[in-house]
């Protein structure tokens, strides 16, 4: 099924069930929800997948330990079934990680987080006490965290001495005692993404509707419901080349852009056609009201040895909940800050205090390892889009993180927007918010995902097993022996189950078969081969260098990215005609403009200063 398009003049309108905007990790998970329940759909972004609210998290699926003192008992109940869920339909993606929970005492706390469950939030600042949580709230804590994740085989919380076997070498003098417990790290929300939409195109297949995903396009709602969209670049110069659709009902996904997706999705009028006049706002008030979130990566060997396999939850020195994560072999992740932050999300960027306020926080847990700013090889920053807030004295750590379907009922059709979310609630959103829809449209639920994998999904056994057999292909095709297991190792990485059909190659016939040699050449210098460029164009909606190396190849992340390697990509991209040979100079400088202003990410060879 196709979507028709015009240059000039009026196209005809194509039916859809739903439109839905913002093809982040929540709109893309209710395309697929709505999608397996038979519903024709069309995703709309005014950037690429995965390219707003879905990347600036902290990239866990976790129940939320500390909503439980703000009496968030169903959220985390929710939370920790979801986890749960993901674990099993996206193995591949979501991993279990351990966690401990330094304290400096057994006492402290308990007053503070009694008031804050019964909503006394003054209080609970003034009792909270300088020495942070103590033992006995910490296990208080896990223990209700145990009981509400009953039925689930996680091992047991409990509470160790610090400097135990096998856990992270904190300051054993600052912080003797430690809980421990379990949730799980999604290092790569972005391929989570792309991998929902590429379940739902396959389901669109099977069921024969139409679903397609139109990135770098804005959308209006006309008076009469029907919805025009055109490039995202050429509305701003006011070409009328566009795509007109009709449908039934309208989804705002578009995570903290929530509130700017209205207003331009409805634009004032007089009044008369139920529109907001000029200078009102679409709705009676703001839905979002969004805080700034910035994390460091940070390339510190001793660090990363005194990490170990587990990530280290604590407070900062003003009593925030700070995150000392692996991610990855090499580097750890930290995070975050929560600012209120009410300008434009897309101009949102890690300041320099913020850069000292989470190194501060890393230094109290590891004095003999801190880093310095000079170890701080990428920052990146975020709007979280959670409701605006109410006048109760919460700080904005205290902002509730469920997610609303928020309807408004002047549109001249129904048209929702979401509000809130979490990576780990994305699917239990879906279900939720594709049931509303269904009903609204006089449909029933006629399945949900709860027990549908990925795409890629395979057990770390299976994962295993492929990239031996990846490796032994790689070879095959001339890549050296000591060089194939790691290619092989990021492939399964990236793609899971689907990293043979990356390639287009069938895995299980290692020993059999003529081998593209061209397609395992490595991309510059990074070991992943060129013939997954051209699979990420083709099957996964890849446009442009950027799309390809931040959001499905992840090679912004990785502290050896060189020019060498942004070169061979965009020569893949030439020669899949998505790219003028002589544009790849102006292409690969603008992207490394971007990754240096917005990420303060440089090539390998080009130091990033400390400022010590």
């Amino acid at each position: 099924m196709t979507i028709g398009m015009a240059s000039g003049g009026e196209s005809t309108p194509t039916a859809v069930d739903v439109v839905i905007l913002g093809a982040g990790i929540n709109g893309a998970a209710l395309a697929r929800e709505l999608v397996l329940n038979g519903l024709s759909v069309v995703v709309i972004d005014a950037d690429d997948i995965a390219a707003g609210t879905t990347r600036w998290s902290t990239r866990l699926v976790h129940g939320g330990l500390r909503y439980l003192e703000y009496g968030e008992l169903g959220l985390v109940r929710e939370s920790l079934a979801e986890r749960d869920r993901l674990l099993r339909l996206a193995p591949h993606l979501v991993r279990p990680l351990g966690f401990f929970v330094p304290v400096r005492g057994w006492f402290g706390g308990l007053f503070a987080a009694a008031a804050r469950i019964l909503g006394f939030e003054v209080l609970a600042r003034r009792w909270a006490g300088a020495r942070g949580r103590g033992g006995l709230a910490v296990a208080c804590g896990l223990w209700l965290y145990d009981l509400l994740s009953t039925g689930s085989a996680w091992p047991r919380r409990c509470v160790v001495r610090s400097g135990a076997e096998g856990m992270p070498a904190v300051d054993a003098d600052r912080y003797p005692l430690a809980g421990v417990y379990d949730d799980a790290q999604m290092v790569y929300p972005e391929r989570f993404t792309v991998e929902l939409l590429v379940d739902a195109r396959s389901l669109a297949a099977e069921k024969d509707v139409l679903f397609r995903i139109l990135t770098r396009r804005t959308a209006r709602v006309e008076a009469d419901g029907r919805l025009t969209v055109v490039p995202a670049a050429e509305a701003v110069r006011g070409t009328v080349e566009k795509i007109v659709l009709a449908p039934r009902a309208i989804v705002n996904a578009t995570g903290a852009w929530v509130d700017h997706t209205l207003g331009e999705l409805l634009p004032p009028g007089d009044g008369a056609d139920g529109r907001p006049q000029s200078g009102e706002s679409p709705t009676a008030q703001r839905l979002i009201g969004g805080t700034k979130g910035s994390h460091l990566l940070v390339d510190h060997a001793a660090l990363r040895r005194a990490l170990g396999k587990r990530g280290v939850y604590a407070e900062a020195a003003d009593g925030r909940p700070v995150f000392v994560l692996p991610f990855g072999d090499r580097l750890v992740l930290v995070g975050t800050t929560d600012i209120p932050f009410p300008g434009d999300p897309s101009t949102a960027r890690t300041g320099t205090d913020e850069i000292d306020y989470l190194l501060a926080a890393v230094r109290l847990l590891f004095p003999a390892t801190a880093p310095s700013p000079g170890h701080v090889v990428q920052h990146y920053c975020g709007v979280r889009p959670l409701p605006a807030r109410r006048a109760d004295g919460r700080t904005p750590a205290g902002i509730t993180r469920r997610h609303m379907l928020v309807r408004l009922a002047a549109a001249p059709l129904p048209l929702w927007s979401i509000v809130g979310g979490k990576l780990t609630t994305c699917r239990s959103l879906a279900e939720e918010s594709a049931a509303e829809v269904l009903a609204v449209l006089g449909l029933p639920v006629a399945a949900t995902s709860r027990n549908r994998p990925l795409p890629g999904a395979c057990s770390l056994g299976e994962a295993e097993e492929l990239v031996g057999r990846l490796a032994t292909i790689a070879m095959k095709a001339g890549v050296p022996r000591e060089g194939a297991p790691a290619m092989a190792q990021r492939l399964v990485g990236l793609f899971g189950a689907r990293a043979g059909e990356a390639l287009g190659i069938d895995p299980s016939l290692a020993g059999a078969g003529a081998v593209d040699r061209n397609s395992f050449e490595p991309l510059g210098d990074c070991p992943l081969p060129r013939g997954i460029v051209r699979f990420c164009l083709d099957l996964e909606w890849a446009e442009t260098l950027a799309d390809l190396v931040e959001r499905r190849l992840l090679l912004d992340f990785d502290p050896e990215l060189s020019e060498a390697t942004l070169r061979a990509i965009a020569s893949e991209l030439v020669q899949a005609g998505r790219l003028a040979a002589d544009a790849v100079d102006s292409e690969v400088t603008a992207l490394r403009a971007m990754m240096a202003e917005r990420y303060g990410k440089r090539l390998r060879g080009e130091r990033l200063g400390d400022r010590d």
